[in-house]
């Protein structure tokens, strides 16, 4: 890799600097945000980490190894909370003030990435600096970017890029003393891609797509290295390795997927055919909103995203991105900048917005997306402005004004991250067919006590989504119990809520709702209306409708609820019963644990050393858990022979 010329200008460095202070003071206006809905599930464990006023160390651990936020559980990025985590339940401000830092870094990485590859290119070394600093630049002011840094737990989503950043970057630089200092060379391109690779997956599995970008940028962008015949041949066996392999290995992936696509998609309401469909559309949501920003149309909620299907606006989306190829492809000979661009962008979502069943819109899936595309639309400007004074201007000028929009419109969106409350009633009029942002605001109306507004956000808005209407409503009769409404509205409350999950045709979660009626019934909070056989209807309706019960977990669950309370009860029967179902159709070790408990409890050690023998529990994949829960298992079954 050749030094940069002794007479380049400092100044787009000093350019870069004051960017990069000003982008991260526009972030901290967001700092002052609050929690979002993927927060408590991946985060509430840190309170038994810091709960002590120290970290304690086991359940540190735990906590880090036990995430199951993906198949990999995400540990590398689950450790990064141990530094911020403190403040959990209270405020996001130092784990929001952390992501900043990240993004921050990330952009300085995808600079270095850029200026090596350009480099590596042969472009004007002078050029080369103003094009990576500016298209760095540009992607850290992206509007679109906000909610993946200033929601908590996206913190995943900014360390794994910025593994896979730092993997490109001595990719590229090792690329480039492969002529002069090939160990060194080959040594920095083995660890970028493994490396870089290996320690993103840990921290989100999009990083596996690093080996599918290096290749893109390989393919369009790089000459092929200058090695002699020997060596050529390891730059073969190279390839294959670290480019071909892992291509095939991801689709080959996403294949299964789709062979098995009806189980996949058991608890979504939409198929994979509809998901294909809907996603056409989506990217060019994504690619609008990233070059031509506006700021109410970015934040956290988009599950009322429309599901489509074949229709002229699909179809439509689908040939718009067909000739868009066509037209990059036929562009190749003379810059290779659009198909690079184009590539890029869909290598980036290959995983996210295909065929895996996840949910339909998420902005932070265009982290990396958006950053190929912006680069390419620099240089194509530099190399139309090169040479000519009036073009230089005109380049400059026009992208000035871009910076200063984006700028404009990052600062709207950072700021109503950090308003909360304004940004709940304002994402909520946004989104009024989106459950998320009703439940969002309606939780917020009643941490400040107006719960009387916060039951009537749910009622509107499960008289707008009344496929939704069940989960709604069981909040609204949760609220009602609080209100102490009178038992003609509890009635008339609890009748509906029968009705919708009886009838449901779309899945939606109802346990955790069903668990807080139930702590309100114990401390008398409906004034005696939600009895225990009220709760066991509830239940048991539920389970009877396969729309909820889609997935083991689910069914497992409303098992185990309906085995809680027969077993506050001491109805050993029916507890056992439901345990034993729970038990059958998903084995995890805390049901064996139970059945264990309430057979001893009830003076049965014989029957409790015959069901362990009876039930084995499935074990996690997760070499750490597994291991944790076989210990316990072996201690377990040691106290029942002792």
């Amino acid at each position: 890799m050749r030094p940069l010329p002794q007479n380049t200008s400092l100044t787009p460095c000093l350019f870069l600097m004051l960017a990069w202070a000003l982008i991260v003071f526009i972030y901290s206006q967001g700092w002052s945000g609050g929690w979002h809905f993927d927060d408590a599930p991946n985060l509430d464990n840190l309170a038994a980490v810091f709960g002590s006023g120290t970290i304690d160390r086991s359940a540190a651990l735990e906590f880090v190894f036990s995430g199951d936020a993906g198949p990999l559980g995400r540990p590398i990025a689950l450790a990064s909370f141990l530094i911020d985590g403190s403040t959990w339940p209270h405020s996001p401000r130092a784990l929001l003030y952390t992501n900043t830092l990240l993004h921050g870094i990330n952009a300085l990485l995808l600079c270095g990435v850029w200026l090596a590859l350009l480099r590596l290119r042969g472009s004007n070394p002078r050029r080369s600096v103003w094009v990576a600093v500016v298209a760095s630049m540009l992607w850290f002011l992206q509007p679109i970017l906000v909610p993946g840094v200033l929601m908590a737990v996206q913190r995943m989503t900014l360390l794994s890029s910025s593994f896979m950043l730092l993997g490109a970057w001595l990719y590229l630089l090792g690329r480039g003393c492969l002529e002069q200092r090939t160990v060194l060379g080959w040594t920095l391109m083995l660890a970028g891609v493994g490396g870089g690779t290996l320690l993103g997956v840990l921290s989100k599995e999009q990083a596996a797509l690093l080996p599918v970008l290096l290749w893109v940028l390989d393919r369009n962008l790089l000459p092929n290295p200058p090695l002699s015949p020997a060596r050529q041949k390891w730059w073969r066996w190279f390839r294959v390795c670290a480019f071909y392999l892992p291509t095939l290995a991801i689709c080959l992936y996403l294949l299964r997927i789709a062979f098995h696509a009806d189980g996949a998609y058991a608890n979504r309401d939409f198929n994979l055919y509809e998901r294909l469909w809907t996603q056409a559309v989506i990217l060019w949501d994504y690619l609008r909103l990233s070059l031509v920003p506006r700021a109410l149309d970015f934040g956290p909620f988009h599950d009322d995203y429309p599901v489509l299907g074949p229709s002229w606006r699909t179809m439509l989306a689908v040939f718009a991105w067909l000739m868009v190829f066509s037209v990059c492809w036929r562009l190749r000979s003379k810059s290779r900048w659009p198909l690079f661009a184009l590539l890029w962008f869909f290598v980036c979502h290959l995983v996210e917005s295909t065929v895996v069943p996840l949910e339909l819109y998420f902005e932070h899936r265009n982290y990396i997306a958006i950053a190929g595309p912006l680069l390419a639309l620099v240089a194509l400007a530099a190399e139309w402005a090169a040479g000519e004074k009036p073009r230089q201007y005109l380049a400059t000028g026009l992208i000035g004004v871009y910076a200063l929009l984006l700028a404009f419109v990052l600062w709207q969106v950072t700021s109503l991250f950090g308003e909360n409350p304004v940004a709940a009633r304002l994402w909520y009029e946004q989104h009024p067919h989106s459950v998320r942002a009703a439940q969002y605001l309606s939780g917020g109306l009643s941490e400040h006590g107006d719960v009387a507004a916060a039951q009537a956000v749910l009622d509107e808005t499960a008289a707008r989504v009344p496929y939704y209407g069940g989960t709604l409503h069981l909040q609204g009769l949760q609220l009602a119990c609080v209100l102490h409404a009178n038992e003609d509205e509890l009635k008339t409350r609890y009748d509906q809520v029968l009705s919708d999950l009886a009838q449901a045709t779309r899945y939606f979660p109802v346990y955790k709702t069903l668990d807080k009626l139930k702590i309100i019934s114990q401390q008398e909070g409906c004034d005696g209306f939600l009895h225990r056989d009220k709760l066991i209807t509830l239940a048991q309706t539920a389970l009877a409708n396969d729309a909820l019960a889609a997935t083991p977990t689910d069914r497992s669950n409303l098992h185990f609820y309906l085995a809680t309370l027969y077993v506050d009860e001491r109805d050993l029967n029916s507890t056992m019963h439901h345990l034993e179902a729970a038990m059958q159709v998903l084995p995890q070790l805390k049901t064996v644990q139970i059945m264990v408990d309430v057979l001893l409890s009830a003076g049965l050690r014989e029957e409790a050393a015959k069901l362990m023998d009876q039930f084995r529990p499935q074990w996690p994949k997760n070499p750490w858990l597994r291991k944790q829960q076989q210990q316990t298992w072996h201690k377990l079954r040691a106290q029942l022979d002792s």
